[in-house]
């Protein structure tokens, strides 16, 4: 029979960045499929902080500025304490919501089992059929030269800070995962394949579309033009959208892409901890 762990038993610890990258491949390698690398970036550069159980390292989890949990990883060894951790997490960091993926079985059902609300906040898709169209002829990789327009463009189209897009810009380019599709000198779509560092044979795509062309086709083809790029070089295609994105979701699933799994936002009570 299971004797529940005494709380002075488990404890959490800040500074861990270190812990951290030590069992991120631990984590992506439980996972039931590979994770947006968006959200693995939204994680990694979050405040690390270790889990312990009798004063052996039982997992990690991250805490983003607005003080959402974004990783909750508890080693299989551990895993009969895992709501207990949660717990102690809760409480110690004063969280009150995580973000968690429907393909990380065992951080969700501990999140399930405190949870007071859950919500539906981003659709991750795979590539299951083949696109209902063509893709788009005239694509062009980006280059370097391309950097301050790309930024320009992708500032006007989506409203995020300079200081995060010139640098996520400039990486995309310099590892040549950018393509353009432009009409008379006007850019119209920027696409990117990026090729997945941490998860071995995947592709994540993700593109932007000039706000007067939206809504005519080109999100669709742009995205069954990348799924060709992908398959070609060997990789296995994914991508995400926003639940609320209705637009985004329409050139996805067009190209052949189905939701399969979730990123939800977990809303625990106050006082549901301890």
């Amino acid at each position: 029979m299971y004797t529940p762990m005494k709380p002075e038993s488990l404890s959490l610890s800040g500074d861990a960045e270190a812990i951290h990258r030590e069992l991120r491949t631990e984590y992506l390698g439980q996972l039931v499929a590979p994770m947006d690398d968006m959200w693995i970036s939204f994680a990694d550069g979050a405040a690390a902080h270790a889990l312990s159980v009798a004063d052996e390292l039982g997992g990690c989890c991250s805490v983003d500025a607005e003080g959402q949990l974004l990783r909750f990883y508890v080693q299989p060894r551990f895993a009969q304490h895992s709501v207990a951790l949660l717990s102690l997490a809760l409480e110690e960091l004063e969280i009150r919501h995580m973000m968690v993926a429907t393909l990380d079985p065992n951080a969700l059902s501990t999140a399930l089992d405190l949870a007071r609300k859950v919500e539906s906040h981003t659709l991750l898709y795979a590539s299951v059929t083949e696109p209902e169209g063509p893709g788009l002829d005239n694509l062009v990789l980006a280059e370097l030269g391309d950097h301050q327009r790309i930024v320009d463009f992708q500032a006007q189209a989506v409203g995020m800070p300079l200081a995060f897009l010139e640098p996520y810009a400039r990486e995309r380019l310099e590892l040549q995962e950018l393509v353009l599709h432009e009409r008379d000198g006007q850019l119209l779509c920027v696409g990117e394949l990026r090729r997945d560092q941490q998860q071995a044979g995947v592709a994540q795509l993700g593109l932007i579309v000039h706000a007067q062309e939206r809504g005519k086709g080109i999100g669709t083809r742009m995205f069954s033009s990348l799924v060709t790029r992908s398959r070609e070089q060997g990789l296995v295609p994914y991508c995400s959208t926003e639940l609320t994105n209705q637009g985004a979701r329409r050139a996805i699933e067009r190209a052949g892409f189905r939701a399969q799994h979730r990123m939800l936002r977990v809303e625990f009570a106050a006082g549901a901890v301890g």
